[in-house]
């Protein structure tokens, strides 16, 4: 659905990364951990492409929440925006995470901005008590978005960083396998950069755990019309916006 939506609160939680909370009732309504809504950024010529943002939280009653980093004129003019400003935006759109088969133990695996869906998916499975454990990696400890929010919606938090600053010195990936080996999750729910969900991929399947990875790709309409965001799967190319943006990380050609 198409709506216009109401600035409510805007923050800059690190360098260059920035929270804002819509007043979008029928998205939230509806909205379920993993999916996207689209959003027009900008009224000139040059923003006719909407941009994607996974849907980081949803107030059931009234809101939902992105969560971004300033990267171009889109993102650049988002954050720009105050408090009362209204913008026209489209969701929720794709297809989240699948809880079909309530797993007794979960793990969130998040890498960098990576974090932008699995808050909204902690947040669920917490308020029905599922055991969550999360593995969390970034490039130093500013950039651990949502830690503490994780901590408290979670029985156990694991860090890495590159620079050492928080946790382990190192990848997310470096300290997966004894996390798995630790806590015995049943099932993996991960999102980051393309790279690190194919190393989680080939960690998963070698520890024998399922795991649904949320993609991060460019889209153009976001309802999977035009083709410019397929990735290739065991059974052919398949629409990132439509098919996904979770799939099962077997039926990924990675």
């Amino acid at each position: 659905m198409q709506v216009k939506a109401t600035v409510l609160q805007k923050d800059e939680v690190a360098p260059q990364v920035h929270k804002i909370r819509f007043f979008a009732p029928r998205i939230a309504k509806s909205a379920q951990p993993g999916q996207f809504v689209h959003i027009k950024c900008g009224e000139e010529q040059n923003y006719i492409l909407r941009r994607p943002f996974s849907i980081h939280q949803a107030n059931s009653s009234d809101s939902i929440e992105i969560l971004f980093k300033v990267v171009g004129r889109g993102t650049s003019w988002l954050a720009k925006l105050k408090v009362k400003d209204s913008v026209d935006i489209i969701g929720p759109l794709g297809n989240g995470f699948s809880l079909k088969s309530r797993p007794g133990k979960i793990m969130l695996v998040a890498g960098g901005m990576g974090i932008a869906p699995l808050i909204f998916l902690a947040d669920k499975l917490a308020k029905e008590h599922t055991k969550t454990y999360t593995v969390i990696g970034a490039a130093n400890k500013e950039l651990l978005l949502d830690y503490m929010n994780l901590k408290r919606l979670t029985r156990k938090i694991t860090a890495a960083t590159e620079d050492g600053s928080q946790g382990v010195k190192g990848l997310i990936t470096d300290i997966l396998p004894a996390a798995i080996t630790e806590d015995h999750p049943d099932v993996i729910f991960a999102c980051g950069p393309f790279s690190m969900l194919r190393e989680v991929a080939f960690i998963a399947r070698r520890e024998d755990v399922d795991c649904q990875v949320a993609l991060e790709e460019l889209m153009a309409c976001g309802v999977g019309a035009c083709l410019a965001c397929v990735v290739k799967t065991k059974t052919g190319f398949k629409r990132v916006c439509a098919d996904g943006p979770v799939f099962d990380s077997r039926e990924i050609e990675w």
